[in-house]
């Protein structure tokens, strides 16, 4: 009885078979395939030792398959056929696949939607789940392989050497303080460094890599600033100031959005390199062509 592992040990045999059966002759495999004709031959003779059967009797042309032969070329023809016609998008289409993207609340609103969306009319039945979470859970999530790839603020730890992970730049975030319309009439004059910020009330985010390169700037520059009050998104940051008399720490793109005013600084303010980060040997099909969507972008 044929087993699997006949299959899986002697597979090279039976591919031999097959592409010369598949011609009725070693030379003209042998010239499609660029395999020698004496080893298509020996295949074939070891396959005919292995399965007990006479699969080819020889002629002055070259071989014709004996009726065993016949059965095990169209058994292999149909499997063959099958891995040709087989594709990742068949793949997709049977299954319930779902790509995980780990990322952090400004890039999900600013950036992520236009990706997600050439993605959806490729893969059009792949779910998607988007994590946001703090950038060493995040971290923690694609090394463990709880997420496909990471979308996140560059520089990272080196996980290209440490975890055999790919890291590619794909865009940038330009930074700047601002507050409401109303509060910029009153304080325009009266700021024009970032040491004149120590002065009033800042809202600041919380732990992320955008403050951090925030606090390098401060550091170089030998200035402390104390913001009273962190927190933990864009949106709520926004509405928080506009309300009071306070000033924030943003990305230049959500001011337009959030119907803010940018204070202008002689000090040139952190640029956030972005970058998609995902493993170079195990990411899926379906993640590796967002990654191809989002780095040809």
């Amino acid at each position: 009885m044929f087993e699997l592992y006949d299959l899986r040990n002697n597979f090279m045999y039976y591919s031999d078979f097959y592409i010369s059966a598949k011609e009725k002759s070693f030379s003209e495999a042998s010239r499609k395939h660029n395999i020698s004709s004496s080893s298509l031959c020996r295949s074939v003779g070891k396959l005919e030792e292995i399965l007990d059967l006479k699969l080819i009797n020889t002629t002055n042309k070259g071989f014709e398959l004996t009726l065993d032969g016949e059965r095990l070329y169209k058994k292999l023809d149909e499997f063959f056929n099958d891995i040709n016609i087989f594709s990742a998008n068949d793949l997709s289409k049977n299954l319930e696949v779902v790509l995980t993207i780990g990322t952090t609340r400004n890039i999900a609103d600013f950036i992520l939607g236009d990706y997600l969306t050439k993605f959806s009319k490729k893969y059009p039945n792949v779910k998607i789940h988007i994590y946001t979470d703090s950038a060493s859970n995040l971290n923690d999530y694609l090394i463990n392989h709880k997420i496909d790839i990471l979308i996140d603020y560059l520089p990272h730890i080196n996980y290209s050497e440490k975890f055999d992970l790919e890291v590619q730049p794909i865009s940038q975030y330009n930074t700047c303080f601002a507050c409401s319309k109303n509060y910029y009439e009153k304080i325009k004059d009266k700021i024009k460094s970032l040491n004149d910020l120590s002065n009033y009330t800042l809202v600041i985010s919380g732990s992320s890599r955008r403050r951090q390169m925030l606090d390098e700037i401060l550091q170089k520059n030998n200035i402390k600033l104390n913001p009273t009050h962190l927190m933990p998104d864009s949106k709520l940051m926004a509405d928080y100031i506009k309300d009071n008399d306070y000033i924030g720490y943003f990305i230049e793109d959500e001011i337009k959005e959030y119907d803010l005013v940018k204070i202008n600084l002689k000090e040139e303010m952190p640029i956030n390199p972005i970058g998609i980060i995902y493993p170079k040997k195990t990411i899926n099909h379906v993640a590796r062509d967002f990654v191809e969507i989002v780095i040809n972008n």
